[in-house]
């Protein structure tokens, strides 16, 4: 069965909620997101940088909500998910990681095999999501 745009758009809503929500967190509260991901204390300058990263991510979850194009949005938040699940394999590899390092890489790792199945699933029907 092919995935449908409906199908396709709840995805990306569901990821755009997701990062959204992540991105509110981080910026009320980055010092412990920092310690619960990397298991480090960050100082009044990297709380800074922590929230600068959370408007990011809610900016990300704003421009990859989907609408009657959704080609943008997709490709966005699979570039994304990929880099975000391979640099938290890195930093995990290497020894370094809080206690939610691995379950969200897994969850970033899931959410990057749904979006390229739901884009194979596609193939058979358009080119690529619009």
């Amino acid at each position: 069965m092919l995935v449908s745009e409906d199908g396709m758009k709840k995805l990306l809503v569901a990821m755009s909620v997701s990062e959204g929500v992540t991105g509110l967190l981080v910026l009320v509260l980055p010092a412990l997101l920092i310690r619960l991901l990397f298991n480090c204390e960050i100082n009044s300058s990297g709380v800074l940088v922590g929230r600068f990263a959370g408007v990011c991510l809610i900016s990300l979850a704003a421009a990859c909500w989907p609408d009657q194009g959704m080609s943008r949005a997709f490709w966005g938040m699979l570039t994304y998910q990929f880099l975000v699940t391979a640099y938290f394999v890195v930093i995990g590899s290497s020894g370094g990681g809080g206690i939610l390092l691995w379950p969200v890489a897994a969850v970033h790792a899931v959410f990057t095999v749904l979006l390229v199945g739901a884009w194979q699933k596609e193939q058979g029907g358009s080119a690529v999501p619009d």
